[in-house]
């Protein structure tokens, strides 16, 4: 826990980091085009611009090959997505940028746990922020941290850290009944409930959702940067503490995929050698993507939709930050075909077994 500065987000963590950079007005950072939208909107909200950069199609990453070509006078920091749990090839990434003299921000946001060549993602870079939001290895509901490598970024973190407001009274015990609530009472079977009624509390205001209508529409909410409470700390220590559990779990899992999805006609990802990945979710690619869902929805079973967009969930008004259809080819292509499948502790050989024979079923 030390050398770590908590936030309310993990988006937040991000946006501390970019303004600890001097991120500001007229810059640019690239990031990959194959993202959540709540990450382009922190360099907008400092009125800098996303420059997106497509993707490896294998990894779900940023394409190095493709970093060079789209830095600029205006470039100020290159972030790096851990997509799913896999690593991202930071070697090349940190050669490109220290040849151009650009920081690194890594989003460790889906990757706990996973290692690029014997060292943990979220080593490597400059700086790099981490997320507890509901689906995360450690959760809090919400919540995120950041971490830093050179000692001015982490002094301008300290620094944001202590002046941010911590969460109301009333938005600190809607968070602490919503966690309490998720811990004793989701189950894989009761996903797509869960999923529909938490959007419908957030949409009203009984619960406190993962992203504003304003975030959504790419405008900065009022109150967006805020620390974490306390008891949000306790939980991500105590988490943290029983990490390896998590870990191993999830790496079973991801092995018991790979071994079952050729049975149903389906290819699992074909990982690099040099990482060991830890997956947040297990990608795959399908031919109907939303009737793979539908299906799923009807089955009540656990199938997740990342990314629906280069900027998800966002579908539209991708002019609002900054992305244009066609600039990533192998990004939106991605998003047309991948589903996920959870790795998570309650996830076990039946829920599995069950999730391959409706694959398997889909497929013939």
């Amino acid at each position: 826990m030390a050398g770590n500065f908590f936030f309310y987000k993990g988006r937040v963590a991000l946006y501390a980091i970019l303004k600890s950079l001097g991120v500001r007005e007229g810059d640019e950072v690239i990031l990959p085009g194959f993202t959540c939208v709540v990450v382009p909107n922190a360099v907008s909200y400092l009125e800098a611009k996303p420059r997106y950069v497509d993707i490896d199609p294998g990894t779900y990453n940023i394409d190095p090959g493709k970093i060079a070509e789209n830095i600029t006078g205006r470039t100020r920091a290159i972030i790096a997505q851990h997509t799913f749990g896999i690593p991202a090839k930071m070697d090349d990434i940190i050669e490109i940028a220290k040849k151009n003299a650009l920081p690194v921000i890594e989003d460790s946001c889906h990757a706990i746990g996973s290692k690029y060549k014997g060292r943990q993602a979220g080593t490597f870079g400059d700086a790099a922020f981490f997320s507890s939001q509901w689906s995360k290895p450690v959760t809090t509901g919400l919540g995120g941290w950041a971490t830093a490598n050179k000692p001015e970024i982490r002094q301008n973190l300290e620094r944001i850290c202590r002046s941010l407001p911590r969460p109301s009274f009333w938005d600190s015990l809607l968070l602490r009944a919503q966690y309490f609530i998720y811990a004793a009472l989701l189950r894989p079977s009761l996903f797509w409930l869960a999923q529909d009624a938490y959007r419908k509390l957030s949409k009203y205001g009984f619960a406190i959702g993962s992203s504003t209508d304003d975030e959504l529409s790419c405008r900065m909410p009022a109150g967006y940067a805020k620390g974490m409470s306390d008891w949000q700390k306790k939980i991500i220590s105590e988490k943290l503490a029983l990490i390896a559990d998590v870990i191993e779990h999830r790496r079973w899992a991801a092995s018991r995929y790979r071994k079952l999805l050729p049975q149903a006609g389906f290819e699992p990802p074909e990982l690099p050698d040099d990482c060991e990945t830890v997956f947040l979710r297990y990608p795959l690619r399908v031919n109907n993507k939303k009737k793979v869902l539908e299906s799923a929805r009807r089955s009540r079973i656990e199938i997740g939709d990342w990314f629906l967009s280069p900027v998800h969930p966002n579908t539209s008004g991708w002019g609002d930050i900054a992305y244009e259809k066609g600039m990533c080819p192998h990004g939106e292509r991605a998003c047309e075909e991948t589903v996920n499948l959870p790795t998570h502790m309650r996830i076990g050989d039946r829920e599995i077994e069950k999730t391959i024979e409706l694959l398997s079923s889909l497929n013939n």
